[in-house]
């Protein structure tokens, strides 16, 4: 069975991604599947009935996110596992009735630059993998460009941290 890309997902109350849901309401939270950037370390590996799932923590923020077996087919041949820590660009697959998180294609981790904009509740058009800690989404005014954050006259590369 091939794998789909949902337009959103289950995650559990403990905001942990769910691996398999039977109905709609399986899941306490429904997000949109976007494409995000991380460093995942290999945590567990379950197996049930219908599928075996490698479970990955977010070393960021400790979010478990399942993995289905043919995914992982992908980091092993590409090389990019190394003592059990892999990152790079993630995003949730489907097939039948089971999630799990796979590598993002090249198409699929393109951003589209912003220009400035100014309002007091601003909506954030940039996915949050390129958000700096301390911006958030009610920002007043920020641009980026694709390499460079700018916020309230500081900028932030969006690699290293703040600039001065």
């Amino acid at each position: 069975m091939t794998a789909i890309t949902p337009p959103s997902v289950p995650f559990s109350a403990s905001g942990n991604l769910l691996g398999y849901v039977c109905f709609e309401e399986d899941a306490d939270e429904w997000r949109p599947n976007n494409t995000f950037s991380a460093t995942l370390r290999l945590h567990d590996v379950k197996r049930s009935v219908s599928s075996a799932r490698f479970i990955w923590r977010d070393e960021a923020d400790g979010t478990l996110y399942p993995m289905l077996l043919p995914d992982i087919l992908d980091i092993i041949t590409a090389g990019t596992i190394s003592l059990g820590v892999t990152k790079g660009w993630w995003i949730v697959g489907q097939r039948g009735r089971n999630y799990g998180l796979r590598r993002a294609s090249e198409a699929e981790t393109v951003v589209m630059p912003f220009s400035e904009q100014t309002s007091d509740d601003m909506a954030c058009s940039m996915p949050r993998p390129h958000m700096p800690h301390g911006i958030t989404h009610s920002a007043r005014a920020y641009h980026c460009d694709g390499t460079r954050v700018s916020l309230r006259h500081r900028e932030y590369d969006i690699k290293g941290g703040q600039s001065s």
